[in-house]
C-alpha cells in the first residue's frame, strides 16, 4: 500500500479521486439507478460515493476497500445511515461475490494501484450481462518515461496509462465503451468550496501535500483523468 493512500486514509479525505465528488454526482445523474439497481463501489475509501448512491437513489449498494483505516471510516459513515450499505474488506483483484451479481460497478481512482488485468477480469465477472462499468481513473498524455516513473512512484501507481491504453485494456477484457473522455488536470473544472486540510503534527504528512501540489502544477497539462462508461 502506498504512502499516498495512507495519507488519504489518515486525513479522512472524501472525494480524493480526479474530478472530485461533484464529477461523481454529474455522472450518476445520467444513469438510471433506482431501488432495484445493484451497485458495487470498488475501492470505496471513506464511503462517500456508496453512501450517496444508497441515500439519493435507494439502490442496493455494496462497497469494498482493502485499506484498514478507510474501512473503519466507511463503516462509521454507513452505521449512521438509514439506508444500508454492505461493506467488505476485499481486493478488486479477487472479489468475494458470485458471477453476474451487480448491475453497476463504480471505480474511482482505484485501478492504477492494482493489477489491471486481474481487476478488469473480476469486474467483468461480477457484472450482469449488459451491466455498466463506470470509471474515473488517472491518465496521462505525452509524459516522458522518466516523468511517468516519478508520478507513479509518488502516488504508488502500478502503471500510468494514456487514454488509448485505457481503451485498449477495457476492450481486451470484454467491455464496450459507450462513453470515454479525457480531461487534463489544468482543464478540470473547480467545484464548490476549496478543500481545507488540517495537517496532523507530522512533517511527513505536510510534505506529502506539498509534493502533490507540486506534481499537479508541474504536470497538470499532461496529467489528468479519464471518465468511461462501459457495458459488458
Amino acid at each position: 500500500m502506498s504512502a499516498y493512500l495512507d495519507w488519504l486514509a489518515d486525513m479522512g479525505i472524501d472525494g480524493a479521486h480526479p474530478g472530485g465528488f461533484e464529477l461523481t454526482k454529474q455522472i450518476l445523474r445520467k444513469l438510471q439507478i433506482d431501488h432495484s439497481t445493484t451497485v458495487l463501489d470498488v475501492g470505496c475509501g471513506t464511503g462517500q460515493t456508496a453512501a450517496y448512491i444508497a441515500e439519493r437513489y435507494g439502490a442496493d449498494v455494496t462497497a469494498i476497500d482493502i485499506h484498514p483505516t478507510m474501512i473503519a471510516k466507511a463503516r462509521q459513515r454507513f452505521a449512521a445511515m438509514v439506508a444500508p450499505v454492505r461493506l467488505h474488506r476485499a481486493s478488486v483483484e479477487a472479489l468475494p461475490f458470485p458471477t453476474a451479481t451487480f448491475d453497476v460497478v463504480i471505480s474511482e481512482s482505484v485501478l492504477a494501484f492494482v493489477s489491471l488485468p486481474n481487476a478488469l477480469a473480476e469486474i467483468h465477472r461480477v457484472l450482469k450481462k449488459g451491466g455498466l462499468f463506470i470509471g474515473i481513473e488517472a491518465c496521462h498524455e505525452r509524459l516522458t518515461a522518466a516523468e511517468q516513473k516519478r508520478v507513479a512512484a509518488f502516488y504508488g501507481f502500478q502503471r500510468l496509462m494514456t487514454p488509448a491504453e485505457w481503451k485498449e485494456a477495457l476492450e481486451q477484457n470484454g467491455f464496450r465503451c459507450r462513453q470515454f473522455s479525457y480531461t487534463a488536470a489544468v482543464e478540470a473544472p473547480s467545484y464548490g468550496t476549496p478543500v481545507i486540510l488540517v495537517f496532523p503534527p507530522t512533517p511527513e504528512m505536510e510534505n506529502m501535500w506539498k509534493i502533490h501540489q507540486e506534481m499537479t502544477a508541474q504536470f497538470g497539462d499532461h496529467l489528468g483523468y479519464c471518465v468511461f462508461c462501459c457495458e459488458t
